[in-house]
């Protein structure tokens, strides 16, 4: 009996060793986590429609390579990209503040319903542009803006990832050298009070529509013209074919953030979230897009069919001025702190 015993816990040591006995996948990822990264309106590897998704693939591809292979995190989670779960932007970062999900991207404009503050970010006029908007985001003001966020409202901003394209004004009518030219133009607008205000101070029409009506508004001479980026409008819209002149004066920035939830982000061991932190740390991809768009700047002023306008210095101090006027609300609504440290990091 005892001879027997024996023999058979010699080949189940045998069979060990040699890996005989295969342990359900199931079984075998039971202890790691899932950590859902939510977004609305594409899939995981679909087609690189817009400069958020080019962003997105470059970083999330990168922390899900560093998830599954480096040693402090390799087998304890899974990065899983959701795209069901809720239906718009604005919920998906309520989500990830709730702790229902645990990543998203997030822009000012969505932010700004948990933080007044970001209203400033994307009104005309107040940022000239990505580095002026990142030195400013690290004053010592801004950054306990962030710290409110994160304690109070449950969203840790882990990077600014980039600005995926400053506003310009496009339009059919033209050519645009001063401000007079604009005068009656019917100029679609991406919403918000201050884009309004600013283009009825220029002597345009304000038009709010949805960004799937654009076109037909376009073929219809229902617009003249629309402010949008580089990459609207020559990866979505096909403005060449529409707008023959583009004026190059930034009139807002467009920053995108990777954000998760704090409840979930603070629970992890400091050293696994380390890790994970050395992947925003160490991938810059804002000169991608800077670069990028002006590649299609560009080939936008060596389209015969199309024209590239850069006013003087003078003429664009005015449309500057005109912009700012649009944002005076939200600027005069605005903690007198943050608004001095933009000042002052121009």
């Amino acid at each position: 009996m005892y001879r027997s015993a024996k023999f058979y816990v010699v080949i189940l040591m045998l069979c060990l060793g040699l890996n005989l006995f295969v342990i359900p996948q199931d079984i075998a990822q039971a202890k790691s986590k899932n950590i859902k990264f939510v977004i609305v309106g594409g899939t995981e590897g679909g087609q690189e429609v817009s400069a958020e998704a080019m962003a997105l693939n470059m970083l999330v591809g990168a922390l899900d390579y560093r998830l599954r292979t480096y040693h402090v995190l390799k087998g304890k989670y899974k990065l899983k990209w959701v795209d069901t779960l809720f239906s718009s932007a604005d919920e998906c970062l309520t989500g990830v503040a709730s702790g229902a999900a645990e990543m998203t991207f997030s822009g000012p404009h969505y932010m700004e319903a948990l933080e007044p503050a970001f209203k400033l970010v994307e009104s005309p006029g107040v940022f000239d542009s990505w580095d002026h908007f990142t030195k400013t985001m690290n004053t010592p003001v801004w950054k306990a803006v962030h710290e409110k966020l994160a304690k109070e409202k449950g969203i840790t901003v882990l990077k600014w990832i980039a600005n995926i394209g400053d506003f310009y004004l496009y339009t059919s009518q033209g050519p645009v050298t001063q401000l007079a030219d604009l005068k009656g133009q019917k100029i679609r607008y991406p919403g918000g009070e201050g884009f309004s205000k600013a283009l009825k101070g220029m002597g345009t029409t304000p038009i709010s529509l949805p960004y799937t009506e654009v076109v037909t508004s376009l073929q219809t001479n229902m617009i003249d013209g629309l402010l949008t980026d580089m990459f609207a409008a020559f990866y979505f819209y096909d403005l060449p074919r529409y707008t023959q002149y583009c004026v190059k004066v930034a009139w807002a920035i467009q920053p995108i953030s990777f954000v998760v939830s704090t409840k979930w982000w603070e629970s992890l061991p400091a050293n696994e979230r380390q890790a994970m932190q050395d992947v925003f740390d160490r991938i810059d991809v804002s000169m991608f897009f800077q670069n990028a768009a002006e590649a299609i700047a560009g080939g936008w002023a060596a389209n015969p069919k199309t024209e590239l306008i850069k006013l003087s210095d003078t003429e664009t101090a005015k449309w500057k001025k005109a912009m700012k006027a649009g944002a005076a609300d939200v600027i005069a609504g605005a903690d007198p702190k943050l608004v001095e440290a933009i000042e002052a990091s121009r």
